[in-house]
């Protein structure tokens, strides 16, 4: 209580060098019986103080409200003074903006809607993108259902646009060579003698024919060549590969 005696009795000091006829105001009378009351004896307050230690963070919080409440009254009556202490303050505490408690927690709970709204915002353009990459996977299992979706997904989707790249790269290559060295008249299957011809190097798999060999002979090695690669080997070895699991 002497140390809030000592604050009150600076704060009137102070007060009396900006104030004119501060003595005649009524917070000054108000001060006065706040210096007095806190000049009294233990025992003679109403209301006794808490054990040392008991409430000691309330206690320090209930005088920082009262502070505050007595400093806003100022900012109406004394807006000079309200300034004056309020560069007070943020001298001693090393700051040149002071956010009021009420002003912070506005802004926090904005800012807290902003990140609310982005949240959103960002689910709805991944639904979007995952409804994107869904129907892309789907488009390209229906292209090329010869490849089953087992394995990684992914996976499997570069394996069907590869196989569509190189169906593609085979159709031209084959419209350009000879028809006679095909047999037209076969169905996407081939026999086990167009098999023979074909290892031998006496024709070569029709268009439909090497589309279903590719896929074939991908599964048999275990995706370990793209159709592409299959390609390169040459039909003749696409063949074996095909002959080789039929005679097992």
């Amino acid at each position: 209580m002497k140390d809030l005696r000592n604050l009150l009795i600076d704060c009137r000091i102070e007060l009396r060098k900006y104030i004119k006829d501060f003595h005649k105001t009524e917070m000054c009378d108000k001060l006065d019986a706040a210096i007095a009351s806190a000049g009294r004896p233990q025992a003679e307050t109403v209301v006794a103080e808490p054990a040392i230690g008991a409430n000691k963070t309330l206690t320090t919080n209930q005088v920082g409200l009262a502070w505050q409440r007595a400093a806003r009254d100022l900012k109406f009556s004394h807006p000079d003074l309200y300034e004056k202490l309020g560069n007070d303050v943020m001298r001693l505490l090393d700051t040149k903006t002071l956010v009021d408690p009420g002003t912070e927690l506005e802004n926090l709970g904005a800012e807290v809607e902003k990140m609310k709204q982005a949240q959103e915002t960002l689910k709805k353009q991944q639904d979007a993108i995952a409804a994107e990459r869904d129907a892309l996977l789907g488009a390209l299992a229906t292209a090329v259902p010869e490849l089953d979706d087992s394995a990684d997904r992914f996976a499997t989707a570069l394996a069907r646009i590869e196989w569509l790249q190189t169906a593609i790269a085979s159709k031209q290559v084959v419209s350009g060579k000879n028809a006679g060295s095909q047999a037209p008249s076969e169905g996407p299957v081939p026999s086990d003698e167009a098999l023979v011809a074909i290892i031998a190097g006496t024709r070569n798999f029709s268009k439909d024919q090497l589309d279903w060999a590719l896929g074939e002979a991908m599964v048999l090695c275990g995706f370990q060549f793209t159709p592409h690669e299959l390609i390169e080997q040459g039909h003749p070895h696409i063949a074996q590969i095909i002959q080789d699991a039929r005679s097992k």
